[in-house]
């Protein structure tokens, strides 16, 4: 019986946070490489690729001789975490005690390093790089670890073009960069309510009435009066004002000793922005749906948009997207998640997501949604979401600059329009993509992307 050959280590991986220490890493790949050394540094993460674990895995358990760990301050990462985790066992797996090379880049301070490598012997590559190489040259090698006769071209080369592609993409010209914020522009007075019946009442009133408030000592805390509550709802307690003030004097603690200090002003406020914003996308016909993550978004069901979206904004940028189709056996529905924020600015930061039905109307439970969407959605660009965020703003405005998500009349509206910056330079994409969605809104995924998937977006097994 012959046993299989044991794998040659001779390779050293670089382990470093993506894409924050890509640059470094890129720097000291090549310098290893045009030194003699076989090198392994996650070069198609380097170029905005996916994070290949597997890959890395196979490498650290059958082929690295050495792994360098680039230290900065996004050491914490996961991905980076799950290397370290991995170094440690082959370490002591290898009776290697200078298998992991820490390689310090940023102002880390060496007691704050990870675990699996605070007893290392760190080089200090900060805040000079080039600093690190002699003493890391020494070490690699009294550790014998061995060279190659060439450097490895394709290696070498891949790095350069990772590196020089970014490069090439850049252009001259300026671009208009689109947010996902969107600024809170009428802002309400905030009204302070005192309750003249008693405290059971207006418990009993706050559980199932539908006018956004928060109570507090012993009455409530709304963006409307206590005329535009009794005209929302007839059944409301009395209530009698105890003082109205503008909500940026709110916000920025000028009223302060009303809340009992800022912080508590700030979190009413953000709350009150949360239950209005809930109650204008009901009023407008978008349904709920509650993610595997915990989040809730508003979908836009079947039969609320006739067709496709279309829109010039102000800068000239035209949107044309449909925000509803058919995948499958299935319907899609663009569905957008809202988080109130008072930083840097009042405004609410609306993330585009997915939510998936069988009828149109009814989503999948968060679990099975997740797998789904994750397949739905593997090919959909930046570019493409944006545009499908920008005309859901816009339709739901009816074309206008603000969205209203006034209750009663009170002054509270949000822009359609994201907060956008101008940047000087821009990049010009060259990838060929294929539309996958016609106009009705049908998806079929082009070739690139199709796997064998079942219906409810499990992999099925391959044939034996």
């Amino acid at each position: 019986m012959t046993t299989a050959p044991t794998p040659v280590r001779d390779t050293i991986l670089i382990t470093h946070a993506n894409p924050e220490d890509n640059r470094f890493a890129r720097w000291l790949a090549g310098r290893l490489t045009t030194a003699g050394y076989k090198v392994w540094v996650d070069v198609r993460a380097l170029r905005g690729g996916d994070d290949f674990w597997d890959k890395i895995e196979h490498v650290l358990r059958h082929e690295a001789i050495k792994q360098i760990v680039v230290v900065s301050e996004h050491i914490g990462k996961q991905g980076v975490k799950k290397e370290l985790a991995l170094g440690d066992v082959m370490r002591r797996k290898l009776n290697d005690p200078e298998f992991m090379v820490p390689i310090r880049i940023a102002a880390v301070d060496f007691g704050d390093f990870p675990t699996e490598i605070l007893r290392q012997n760190a080089h200090n590559a900060f805040p000079n790089w080039a600093a690190c190489l002699q003493p890391l040259f020494e070490t690699l090698d009294t550790s014998r670890v061995p060279k190659v006769e060439h450097p490895d071209a394709e290696q070498l080369a891949m790095i350069v073009a990772a590196q020089e592609d970014g490069r090439k993409l850049v252009t001259l010209n300026s671009e208009t960069l689109y947010s996902n914020w969107f600024e809170l522009r009428a802002r309400p007075d905030v009204w302070i309510l005192e309750a003249k019946g008693t405290t059971a009442q207006l418990e009993a009133w706050s559980q199932f009435t539908k006018v956004p408030h928060v109570l507090h000592e012993g009455g409530a805390i709304a963006f409307c009066g206590p005329d535009a509550i009794e005209r929302l709802d007839n059944g409301a307690p009395p209530l009698k004002a105890r003082a109205s003030l503008p909500f940026n004097g709110v916000i920025d603690g000028t009223y302060s000793r009303h809340f009992g200090e800022r912080s508590n002003a700030r979190r009413i406020a953000v709350n009150l922005m949360r239950q209005h914003w809930d109650l204008a996308m009901h009023r407008l016909g978008l349904l709920p749906v509650d993610f595997a993550s915990g989040a809730r978004g508003r979908f836009f069901p079947d039969g609320l948009i006739d067709g496709r979206v279309k829109l010039t904004l102000s800068d000239g940028h035209r949107v044309d997207r449909v925000l509803s189709g058919k995948f499958k056996d299935r319907r899609w529905h663009l569905c957008l998640v809202a988080q109130p924020k008072l930083w840097p600015d009042a405004l609410f930061r609306v993330h585009a997501n997915v939510a998936v039905t069988t009828n149109g109307r009814t989503p999948l439970p968060g679990e099975q949604l997740q797998r789904i969407r994750l397949r739905l959605t593997r090919s959909w660009f930046n570019d493409k979401w944006r545009d499908m965020l920008l005309a859901a703003m816009g339709w739901l405005a009816e074309g206008d600059a603000t969205l209203d998500i006034a209750a009663s009349g009170e002054r509270l509206a949000v822009a359609s329009l994201p907060m956008s910056f101008d940047f000087p330079v821009s990049f010009a994409a060259e990838e060929d993509r294929r539309a996958e969605e016609d106009e009705g809104g049908q998806i079929t995924l082009s070739e690139d992307f199709e796997t064998a998937f079942d219906r409810d977006g499990i992999p099925e097994e391959a044939d034996a």
